[in-house]
């Protein structure tokens, strides 16, 4: 009996052992998380040796080296400036000059007006050579410091005269 019970374990570990190698030939579960840190170490870069590492050169700029004359220092551009400058200051002068004729002609104007009516007011003189109020008190005022017109009244109602 005993011989019996022997031989049918074998015949039942003998299903049970293909099954077995099936199993143990498949990955079990427990086991991947094992296989998966095996296979992290492999996906890193790996890092060559120094020695090994090609150079990586950066790119320089090549200068031109001149000798060192202490005698003779390189010649500058020469920049034609001063005949434009003379040209601009020339134009200049024009208009400052254009600029005073008109100006005394207007004082004149202004010294003629007040010959013939005697006196004349700030009115008068903005009607005269359409300009504004102020132009006009301006050049009244420079006549009175010339000394060739006299200010009677208050500033806000003043009246010129011949002196």
């Amino acid at each position: 009996m005993e011989e019996e019970q022997k031989e049918e374990t074998k015949e039942s570990e003998e299903v049970e052992t293909p099954k077995e190698e099936i199993l143990s030939k498949e990955t079990p579960l427990t086991e991947a998380p094992a296989e998966t840190s095996q296979i992290q170490p492999e996906t890193q870069i790996e890092e060559t040796p120094p020695e090994t590492q090609p150079e990586v050169k950066e790119p320089q700029i090549e200068t031109q080296k001149t000798p060192p004359t202490a005698s003779t220092p390189p010649p500058r551009p020469e920049i034609p400036t001063k005949p434009e400058d003379s040209l601009l200051r020339q134009l200049w002068q024009k208009a400052l000059e254009k600029i005073r004729e008109r100006k005394s002609k207007r004082l004149e104007k202004i010294l003629q007006l007040a010959k013939e009516k005697g006196e004349i007011t700030n009115d008068d003189v903005e009607k005269l050579l359409h300009v504004s109020n102020r132009t006009a008190t301006r050049y009244l005022d420079e006549l009175v410091q010339q000394g060739r017109l006299k200010r009677k009244g208050s500033p806000s109602h003043a009246k010129y005269q011949l002196p």
